[in-house]
């Protein structure tokens, strides 16, 4: 399950007449494998969700929490090599975790903040959720609009000085197909294990099988049309695939005025300076036009369809992380 539908899975559990509580990694040290804004969720029936180490720790999390809804009492606790505890839980690697242990009640995390932010996920908008640590037993949580951009911002941080945690929940990064073809078909599931939300959109109904593509939402129309309808902001790419301008040029256009951090597109060298002849023609501008990336990927040499839809996913990647490629 991807971390951004914890929030909201969590406010269902209470809704249902749980206990639970929400464990946050706020510091980490060394090799630890989770880094802190990583969630884990405990139920009353043991039910789990996320981690907040490699596993090694979990177990003495999930007893802790188990004490946490009883007590209704928010608490810090450290795991390092040089804690007995932790060595004799496991945490062996040669790093240091810190985590927040919240029951959900008022002297914990209350409701009214999981529902605040289970909203701002659903509607695809930032959120920050601001923990004063400096004591535990009047818990200080306030929750306000990132003032800085979306994109790129996903780092939880804890400001030691002030003792303040502060949760950023982002958005899930999300990737927009257009044409549902061979390399889509791959592209789709790629994405789908790296945690990106899939859309497909085609007005040709016939290669929109749920069969074709399994675990994906499928959108069956002109891309004009459909991508109007959808949350396109920082943390979405879109990919035209189709080979066909009557497709691939309106859908474009559109997503030229947009905010999407990555506009790829398939086909050769000489189809896209085509392809960039046809925009202008149709009044894109040339600084518009420079966001385009075409033909879509980083070199990798290959052919297949499975070939083109790793390199477009490594070069999306690559470009929402800010690495060269």
């Amino acid at each position: 399950m991807r971390q951004n539908s914890f929030l909201p899975l969590l406010t269902s559990w209470i809704q249902n007449n749980h206990s639970a509580c929400l464990v946050i990694v706020i510091s980490t040290w060394g090799s630890a494998p989770r880094q802190p804004g990583s969630l884990m969720l405990v139920r009353d029936d043991l039910h789990i969700e996320g981690s907040v180490s490699g596993g090694c720790v979990e177990g003495e999390v999930i007893r802790l929490s188990q004490v946490a809804m009883e007590d209704g009492k928010a608490r810090i606790e450290n795991f390092g090599i040089a804690d007995e505890t932790a060595w004799e839980v496991g945490l062996s690697c040669g790093g240091s975790i810190s985590v927040l242990i919240l029951p959900v009640k008022d002297s914990g995390i209350p409701l009214s903040v999981l529902k605040k932010a289970s909203a701002a996920e659903n509607k695809r908008q930032p959120l920050d959720i601001i923990f004063t640590l400096s004591d535990l037993q009047n818990l200080y949580i306030e929750t306000k609009k990132p003032s800085i951009a979306m994109n790129f911002v996903h780092k939880s941080t804890l400001e030691h000085k002030e003792q303040k945690f502060t949760l950023r929940i982002r958005p899930c990064n999300q990737l927009i197909i257009i044409g549902a073809g061979h390399i889509s078909q791959v592209l789709s599931k790629l994405s789908v294990t790296m945690d990106l939300n899939v859309t497909v959109i085609d007005p040709r109904s016939i290669f929109l099988s749920e069969k074709r593509f399994p675990n994906v939402a499928t959108r069956l129309g002109w891309p004009q049309d459909i991508l109007p309808e959808l949350h396109v902001d920082e943390q979405t790419a879109i990919v035209t695939l189709t080979h066909d301008p009557k497709i691939d040029d309106p859908a474009l256009l559109y997503s030229l005025k947009t905010n999407a951090y990555y506009i790829g597109c398939l086909g050769s060298t000489k189809t896209h300076r085509s392809r960039l002849d046809r925009l202008k023609k149709a009044g894109a501008t040339e600084h518009s036009l420079s966001r385009l990336h075409g033909p879509a990927g980083i070199q990798l040499g290959g052919r297949a369809a499975s070939e083109i839809a790793l390199s477009i996913l490594a070069e999306l990647i690559s470009i929402y992380n800010k690495t060269d490629v």
